[in-house]
């Protein structure tokens, strides 16, 4: 890939060839030198949009990957035959279902069983491959992980959702293209991503 984006908290953190806009923090590296974990995370501090530019970003964010703990997880972009996408209520934002790769599991596997425990509805996956993969690094008592989660495009026509309370989810819903509008004025980036990836396979 030509560019990797990773997310900590409201900060984004783009590895490229080339700065995508001058509101970007640089850090600049090269193949034979690994940017360290704690200086992206310094930079992070005090700016917002962090790029590391290199050469090659495919080996720049593997030796940023190899300083934490890699985590998977994976998730469904789920819509019906009018076109409705599943959405669900978590944390005070809308959201897609999603959640960790069991042991022995395939993504695909993975999130389809997320998709029926978060939503009560059975969907099956359309392609081969994800959508595309979403990161996320996150400090947890001192080690930071990254979460990398797989997103499949999903079908299903069942109607009866159920939001899955001891997770915290507190809503699920079909949307149609008038409130997933209105939904994704109060969700994540990652989240208005997929939504666009969906788009462009429809």
């Amino acid at each position: 890939m030509d560019k990797y984006t990773l997310h900590i908290g409201n900060s984004e953190v783009v590895i490229t060839t080339t700065p995508p806009g001058d509101h970007y923090a640089v850090i600049e590296t090269d193949d034979t030198l690994s940017v360290s974990w704690a200086k992206v995370i310094k930079k992070v501090e005090t700016d917002k949009f962090v790029v590391v530019q290199t050469p090659n970003p495919e080996l720049t964010f593997n030796l940023l990957a190899e300083q934490l703990k890699v985590v998977r997880a994976a998730g469904g972009a789920v819509t019906n035959d009018q076109g409705d996408l599943l959405m669900i209520r978590l944390r005070d934002r809308w959201d897609l279902p999603k959640g960790h790769i069991e042991e022995g599991e395939s993504s695909s596997e993975g999130a389809m069983r997320e998709v029926l425990e978060e939503t009560g509805i059975r969907a099956v996956t359309v392609d081969r491959e994800p959508l595309m993969t979403t990161w996320h690094a996150y400090d947890t008592y001192g080690a930071w992980e990254l979460k990398s989660t797989d997103w499949w495009r999903m079908v299903s026509n069942e109607e009866s959702i159920e939001a899955q309370d001891e997770e915290g989810i507190t809503d699920v819903m079909w949307c149609d293209s008038e409130r997933l509008a209105s939904n994704l004025k109060n969700t994540y980036t990652t989240i208005k991503r997929v939504v666009d990836a969906l788009r462009v396979k429809h």
